[in-house]
């Protein structure tokens, strides 16, 4: 029994080791330049079929990866979320927090979640990845995304869903940059960075004569 479980336990210490090695060279490569080969190698493996024992694919570790991050960055965007958006009060600046606080949670360790979404939202793999890993999507994520969405009523819908896809994607790079840089921000910062995209967010709009493209869709991301 003890062997069986030490085998176990092993297994799963392979596995975990997969996902973060896995992680960080998705995040500092790209997902397509990185191969099966290239993440047995940094993972020290010489089985050369043991991503495909523990994960059956590059596209299935890739899943595994959102699935082993994921939960704790919900979690942690749900308790914000219960303790800063109540019923009828809930505003930008507070739905900013509780996006970007979550993501820069992540900054420490072995953790490259922020750097390997910021590289896949740079392909058509960000939520096709997200999807097969949450299928019923993040209830959170979306509840954020109708917060913002709400907030910036004075600009036409397109504008809105522009400005929002904008605080997501600057979102994204900038606190990618920390995770490569190997730092972390700290509250003043943070708050300076917030300040600024809920600048960009309540923007008025100079010229009203200006038209805008409406066939955008929703930049809802699941983050």
């Amino acid at each position: 029994m003890t062997a069986r479980r030490n085998r176990s336990d092993a297994g799963q210490e392979t596995r975990t080791l997969l996902i973060e090695v896995a992680e960080r060279l998705f995040a500092e490569r790209g997902y397509e330049a990185v191969t099966v080969a290239d993440i047995r190698t940094a993972a020290g493996q010489r089985n050369a079929s043991v991503v495909g024992y523990y994960f059956g694919s590059k596209e299935n570790l890739l899943r595994a990866i959102l699935e082993h991050r994921l939960p704790a960055v919900n979690a942690r965007r749900e308790a914000m979320m219960r303790e800063n958006l109540g019923e009828g009060d809930a505003n930008a600046r507070d739905a900013l927090w509780c996006l970007v606080q979550p993501l820069a949670d992540t900054l420490h360790g072995n953790n490259h979640y922020v750097a390997l979404l910021d590289r896949l939202v740079e392909t058509d793999l960000l939520g096709n990845a997200f999807h097969a890993a949450d299928p019923a999507g993040s209830a959170s994520a979306f509840a954020i995304d109708d917060v913002l969405y709400a907030a910036i009523g004075h600009v036409p819908d397109s504008v809105r869903r522009q400005r929002i896809m904008m605080v997501y994607d600057s979102m994204l790079r900038t606190l990618a940059r920390y995770d490569r840089a190997g730092t972390k921000p700290g509250r003043a910062e943070l708050t300076g960075l917030v300040d600024a995209w809920e600048g960009l967010l309540r923007a008025p709009i100079r010229d009203r004569n200006t038209t805008y493209p409406s066939n955008a869709s929703r930049p809802t991301r699941g983050l």
